[in-house]
């Protein structure tokens, strides 16, 4: 693993922004070697298809009402609605690790942000269920209606919802925190019947936690919780130097601010 890594911070972007820049520093990864780490939000929300995912039942026409996006992601999974949440994106080399440890360890350095913040009671979830009999389920559009091995939860509850493509011998996996209760907000922009989308949001409720939720203290502010997070991939992964870079998602230039890790 590198000894350095660059991570970059940016808030309200749009879906298309969103997703582009996490191609790009999966690019840059596999050009240059070095890890790269971003944390941002979305604006305007925004909902996201996994990139093999079906849109025929994705309301485009309410998603347009709303003044929201459609992007469709790099990575696979299920549709995301992408509101009160702060995203995390990472690409590094795989180092020939595989996926279940890769994930765990990406899960390991989110929650070790999270105990920073005061969370400290989030699980890694031990196991998952059969996706392919899952999706299968009309009531299973959503990422967040079932978790997956090493995925983060809360009283049983999912609060960070990922996704992991693997391009080579770099990786590339970006996941949803849920901060608030909007990415219930789903179910409206889905082409089904009322009682469904019902049933479909009182699921969701039960099976996702926010940091909200978790927290005992007010909800910090985006840098806040960003912050805390850097600071916990910098443990995990034991990270001896770590840089802001204005351009980090290309070849590093001269231009950088070294952070104490």
């Amino acid at each position: 693993m590198a000894k350095t890594w660059l991570y970059g911070i940016e808030e309200n972007l749009s879906g298309e922004e969103n997703m582009q820049r996490d191609r790009m520093m999966a690019e840059a990864c596999a050009a240059d070697e070095v890890p790269r780490l971003r944390f941002y939000s979305w604006s305007p929300w925004t909902l996201s298809l996994g990139y093999n995912q079906k849109d025929e039942r994705i309301d485009r026409e309410a998603i347009a009402a709303h003044g929201y996006e459609l992007v469709r992601r790099p990575t696979g999974g299920r549709a995301v609605f992408h509101a009160q949440e702060i995203t995390y994106g990472v690409a590094m080399p795989t180092d020939n690790r595989g996926v279940h440890e890769t994930y765990a360890m990406i899960s390991k350095g989110l929650n070790y942000g999270f105990g920073l913040l005061g969370a400290t009671d989030i699980e890694f979830s031990r196991s998952s269920p059969d996706f392919r009999e899952h999706y299968r389920d009309l009531d299973s559009d959503g990422c967040f209606s079932a978790s997956a091995l090493n995925e983060l939860t809360w009283q049983g509850r999912k609060v960070v919802g990922s996704a992991q493509r693997r391009y080579g011998s770099v990786l590339l996996q970006h996941g949803s925190i849920l901060l608030g209760p909007a990415h219930l907000d789903i179910v409206e922009f889905l082409g089904i019947p009322e009682e469904r989308r019902q049933r479909m949001r009182a699921s969701l409720q039960e099976k996702t936690a926010t940091l909200s939720d978790i927290l005992s203290s007010p909800l910090p502010q985006f840098g806040e919780i960003a912050r805390a997070l850097l600071e916990g991939f910098v443990q995990v992964f034991g990270i001896p130097s770590i840089r802001l870079e204005d351009h980090y998602l290309i070849t590093p230039t001269i231009s950088t601010m070294e952070i104490a890790a």
